[in-house]
């Protein structure tokens, strides 16, 4: 969701007219067109856990304690993230839920699976990209950004891509923008200059590719266990805060937030009281126990789901676009954490 006043404004509608899945209003947004089969391999699990990148007390798995401090201006940035423009309406939508494109494609790569020399336009590219191992079928994300994630556990990392297209006549994948991250570290960026590997390189300023979207499999098991990304509808700072290294806003208003500023329900929220439904309840808790920061902008503030279609397995969420809106962005529901928080791993 990283782009441009049009892309922007392309999601933005398409999430809009999504609503009609949450009984707001609205036409639903096309959905993707079938694709080829895919070489799908499900993720791993370890003790009846979903897999989880990163070690346990890396900032992305650290869960917040109840008596994490607040913000002193977050009454200040909930306002804004409420009212400004492309604020839509307040409340987090769920990209690639119902009909939406904006979801994120996940793969697993496995030994056996094509190898390919990615091009990468935009900067010098990660060295795994000259072997990256990509399943066969699979297909970047069906929206102006073009994401993907692969996993490769056997070779120990993730990698993000960013405008992924696969030329099926030269056998070849390219992208604008790619970030690996290696599994088994911190997942910390090397130029936050705290990375435990400094293999953690890329072009998403921070970000990486294990914590972009919500994966179905860890709504499956019942619990995600890291924080998660959300890109923001209102204009955020040109400023950022660890863990990011760089924002892609422009906004110099004092309440908007900076990329890598952490939010998260409040520990007093019952969740049980909201009448979520069983997916968005899973992710509700995430966010309540994780939270989620800011990684991106968009067209509407929106978190991403795992795109099980593009995957080739057809829409397995159940959830709605809006199915997070009875916790609109106020301070009866969400507290925003300080400008670079770091919860101790023992909270």
């Amino acid at each position: 969701m990283t782009r441009v006043a049009g892309p922007r404004a392309v999601l933005a509608v398409v999430l809009s007219l999504g609503l009609v899945v949450g009984g707001c209003g609205g036409g639903p947004a096309p959905g993707p067109a079938p694709g080829p089969r895919v070489d799908w391999h499900p993720a791993p699990v370890a003790d009846g856990n979903a897999f989880r990148a990163f070690t346990p007390d890396s900032w992305w798995n650290t869960p917040l304690p109840a008596d994490a401090p607040s913000n002193p201006a977050s009454a200040a940035i909930l306002q804004y993230m409420s009212t400004a423009d492309e604020s839509g309406n307040g409340c987090l939508r769920l990209a690639g839920a119902a009909k939406n494109s904006w979801g994120q494609p996940v793969y697993w790569a496995q030994p056996g699976d094509p190898q390919y020399r990615v091009t990468v336009t935009n900067g010098r590219p990660p060295p795994e990209l000259r072997e990256l191992r990509i399943p066969r079928g699979a297909q970047s994300a069906p929206n102006n950004d073009n994401s993907m994630t692969v996993f490769d556990v056997d070779r120990g990392y993730t990698v993000a891509l960013t405008d992924a297209e696969y030329d099926k006549g030269a056998n070849t994948w390219t992208a604008s923008g790619a970030t690996v991250t290696y599994l088994d570290s911190n997942g910390l960026d090397v130029r936050t200059g705290e990375a435990s590997d400094p293999r953690n390189t890329g072009s998403h300023r921070g970000n990486n590719a294990a914590v972009m979207m919500a994966r179905l499999d860890e709504v499956q098991a019942g619990a995600i266990r890291h924080v998660l990304k959300v890109a923001s509808g209102p204009q955020v700072s040109f400023r950022s805060v660890f863990p990011m290294v760089g924002s892609d806003g422009s906004s110099d208003d004092p309440a908007a937030p900076p990329q890598g500023l952490r939010f998260r329900i409040k520990a007093s929220v019952d969740l049980d009281q909201l009448g979520l439904d069983p997916q968005a309840r899973v992710i509700a808790e995430a966010l309540q126990r994780y939270g989620f920061y800011i990684g991106d902008s968009s067209g509407v503030t929106a978190l991403k789901l795992e795109d099980t279609r593009t995957e080739g397995r057809g829409q397995k969420w159940t959830t709605s676009p809006t199915a997070l809106c009875a916790l609109p962005f106020d301070a009866r529901y969400w507290d925003v954490l300080p400008e670079g928080y770091r919860p101790s791993s023992a909270g």
